[in-house]
């Protein structure tokens, strides 16, 4: 599954992308790796900790989302996990793994596993249109071509949303 991230986005941005299984701990040590930043956050010894994680080290990926969370908690005081400007956030990646989803580029299990998380997060929102539907049946077995049902929900759910696609920068 490719990645998300591309690199230039915040720490919240990539906390709540982790938050929703939109990317896996691997996805946050990858990000800081090629994460450059000015901001008052980059000699913050959670961020230099993952900066510095060997993605190949099961102990460094498994340390990821704790440093994370540590450093947004200690350097973005403001940031809340379930605001309203988190939830349009969370509904860019979302989309944005949607549009991954028809162009081949992720299973339908982890396209699924964003769901939960998105439900209890922001209350089941409204622009998670039929997504519940087109994820039943679906198991980490389910092959693309026995999910034509989760394709139509996630096309639909692209048009409806006007595939906005845009991740926070910064």
């Amino acid at each position: 599954m490719k990645s998300v991230l591309e690199g230039h986005e915040k720490p919240t941005t990539v906390l709540i992308a982790r938050e929703i299984n939109a990317i896996s701990d691997l996805d946050i040590i990858i990000w800081a790796n090629r994460h450059r930043t000015f901001d008052g956050y980059a000699d913050d010894a959670d961020f230099l900790n993952l900066a510095r994680s060997n993605p190949r080290n099961e102990s460094n990926v498994g340390k990821a989302r704790q440093h994370l969370n540590e450093l947004v908690g200690r350097r973005f005081l403001a940031f809340s996990l379930t605001s309203k400007e988190s939830e349009e956030i969370a509904r860019s990646i979302f989309l944005h793994r949607l549009k991954e989803y028809l162009d081949d580029a992720s299973k339908p299990f982890q396209t699924c596993l964003m769901l939960t998380p998105i439900e209890s997060l922001y209350d089941y929102p409204d622009w998670l249109g039929d997504f519940d539907n087109g994820c039943d049946w679906i198991d980490q077995h389910t092959k693309r071509e026995d999910a034509q049902h989760l394709h139509d929900v996630i096309a639909a759910l692209l048009a409806a949303n006007k595939i906005h696609l845009s991740l926070e920068a910064g």
